[in-house]
């Protein structure tokens, strides 16, 4: 994808359609909620993106916007090397910060849908957010590990999570 919009019409069809879907099966209370489940839906997709690039390398994809790759000098070439360079981790920052402010933005979503599917809703939302620290974590090389959040840490997640979602 060249550009970022170009990268978020590609989540729309993957990730925000069925972030729509769901939100019909849920139950919502307001067509207001249209907007926040199509950004939790890109902010969902972005996540998976960063976290598979390795993966995606191998498999002779790359999701990540050219635009926003050459903004950061990164050439396919380090892309493949795996390299883990300044640039690279000023890139990624740069993407996670993009995400994290996509999950904020959809968060206030939940609230509009039924209560009864708030939780389930708030939980993926936050354990897929938790895979951004993980990348951080790994020092941003998403080349050869693949992050996740553990079961212990999304245990310890549900409680605050369930509060917020009540």
């Amino acid at each position: 994808y060249e550009t970022f919009p170009e990268l978020a019409k590609y989540a729309y069809g993957v990730a925000s359609t069925v972030g729509l879907m769901v939100m019909h099966i849920i139950g919502f209370n307001s067509e207001d909620a249209i907007p926040y489940a199509v950004k939790l839906g890109l902010a969902l997709q972005m996540t998976n993106i960063l976290r598979d690039v390795g993966e995606d390398l191998r498999s002779g994809r790359i999701y990540l916007p050219q635009e926003e790759l050459d903004q950061f000098g990164i050439s396919e070439e380090e892309l493949h090397a795996g390299t883990i360079s300044e640039k690279w981790e000023a890139f990624m920052r740069y993407q996670i910060d993009r995400n994290r402010r996509l999950y904020l933005e959809a968060m206030p979503g939940i609230r509009l849908l039924h209560k009864d599917g708030r939780f389930s809703i708030a939980a993926a939302a936050k354990f897929y957010a938790g895979i951004l620290d993980e990348i951080e974590n790994n020092q941003f090389d998403v080349f050869t590990k693949r992050a996740a959040v553990s079961n212990p840490r999304k245990l310890a997640l549900l409680p605050s999570i369930w509060w917020q979602a009540r």
